[in-house]
């Protein structure tokens, strides 16, 4: 029994008495905290600036205006307007021509960020209970506004002109609410699930490629050099070469798995007739600028990662001590999820931006705003796509930079054996290697 403690002891003691217990002591609560209190407080954090709307009023009967005299009830926090009608357009319901020239000039607004969105009240709304609200993105308050500020007004039309000593289910009838759908600019419908989801798949697609194939590198690292084999190796090789073999190798590994994922898509694509798959789901799979984006960001986020995983496994002797080294890089790719329901209201917000163009985020996180803001073209004109360029130069800078650190790390870790080195002794490798 005292045989058996002594072990316990020893086990307990391994773990417990290194920095980086302490340090993931720090870590675990501090990640909690921006799993749960950073996304609420992105997703109540209020406008800081007018929205800008239009209005096109098919319906003929002034809710247009009445509209635009609800909204401005809203107020920002410094007094201001929360919403900004820029114009209400009136057409003909029945000429088609004049309501498809006005939508491809509003379409050209939101594009430009003249405007936010514009909403179109249909013909009869008192009876068919429809309009539609067309932007980029969609906040959850503005939607919920709009639809409610709009049963309202229809509401109240109903009643206006209903006989007096109706039934209670007549009023129910009479005030039920306006069902406002959204679109995307050019008339797409986007359901909010299929958009939030589809973004959501791409990035565990990273997420798990980069971490599996990331976990496999580091602990073959670790496994040759407790066995001696890494001196065999450096013998005939140099360490840089032999780093690089191994990266290089399982990315390979990885890209083949995309190719086969990619042929299988082109497979689908072609019978997408037969399959009847939805035009939104379509937009997201078959779209040849977001894949092209996916697979250099999957790319370059395994290149930055592998190499974190190649340095992980050269500086420590076992799996164990390699645990508290992968948490930060898990945060690092998880984060953009914790932050997927703020992103998809506001993909091109400042947070968002400044957010995606920091190297360690960017291959997820520039995945998520290009399928929430569903590019459909490859132009330098659409800001997302000159944002996804420089996160891609960002990307690969970092990249240089990290494998250039890994590499002077590597070529003495992989030689040292026994107790792991300190910070100081790493900064040393860095610096004289």
């Amino acid at each position: 029994m005292n045989k058996l403690w002594i072990l316990i002891k020893s086990e307990y003691n391994q773990v417990v008495k290194k920095k980086s217990f302490l340090i993931g002591i720090l870590l675990t609560p501090l990640f909690m905290v921006l799993v749960t209190v950073v996304p609420a407080l992105l997703m109540a954090k209020k406008s800081a600036t007018t929205e800008k709307t239009a209005i096109i009023d098919l319906d003929k009967q002034g809710i247009g205006e009445k509209f635009k005299e609800k909204l401005a009830e809203y107020k920002l926090d410094d007094g201001g307007p929360a919403y900004e009608v820029a114009e209400i357009l009136t057409p003909d319901p029945l000429d088609s021509v004049s309501i498809a020239t006005m939508k491809a000039r509003l379409d050209s607004l939101i594009l430009a960020k003249e405007i936010k969105s514009y909403l179109v009240i249909s013909p009869d709304i008192e009876n068919k209970d429809t309009a539609f609200i067309v932007a980029k993105s969609f906040g959850f308050r503005t939607s919920g506004r709009f639809e409610r500020r709009l049963s309202d007004i229809v509401a109240s039309l109903r009643l206006e002109k209903a006989k007096v000593g109706v039934s209670i289910d007549s009023v129910l009838h009479l005030t039920r609410s306006v069902i406002l759908s959204e679109k995307a600019p050019g008339g797409r419908e986007r359901d909010f699930l299929t958009v939030y989801l589809g973004g959501i798949i791409f990035v565990m697609i990273i997420f798990m490629t980069v971490i599996g194939y990331g976990q496999i590198l580091m602990r073959a690292i670790i496994e040759e050099k407790n066995s001696r084999i890494m001196e065999v190796l450096v013998s005939s090789v140099s360490s840089f070469q032999l780093m690089a073999s191994k990266i290089i190798g399982l990315g390979l590994a990885n890209l083949t798995q995309v190719a086969i994922w990619i042929v299988i898509g082109m497979g689908i694509y072609a019978f997408r007739g037969n399959l009847d798959i939805r035009a939104d789901i379509a937009e997201i799979l078959f779209n040849p600028v977001f894949i092209f984006f996916f697979v250099v960001y999957l790319i370059l986020g395994y290149i930055m990662y592998s190499s974190l995983f190649a340095l992980i496994g050269a500086i420590v002797n076992t799996d164990k001590e390699a645990q508290n080294f992968i948490f930060p890089i898990t945060m690092s790719l998880i984060f953009p999820v914790i932050l997927a329901s703020y992103f998809i209201q506001e993909p091109d917000s400042t947070t968002a931006i400044v957010l995606s163009l920091i190297p360690f985020f960017t291959p997820t996180m520039m995945i998520l705003r290009l399928s929430f803001m569903g590019v459909e073209t490859f132009s330098l004109s659409n800001p997302i796509i000159l944002e996804a360029i420089i996160g891609i130069v960002i990307t690969a800078l970092a990249d240089i930079l990290i494998i250039w650190v890994t590499a002077r790390i590597f070529r003495i870790g992989i030689l040292m054996y026994g107790k792991r080195p300190t910070l100081p002794e790493i900064v040393k490798w860095v610096r004289h290697g």
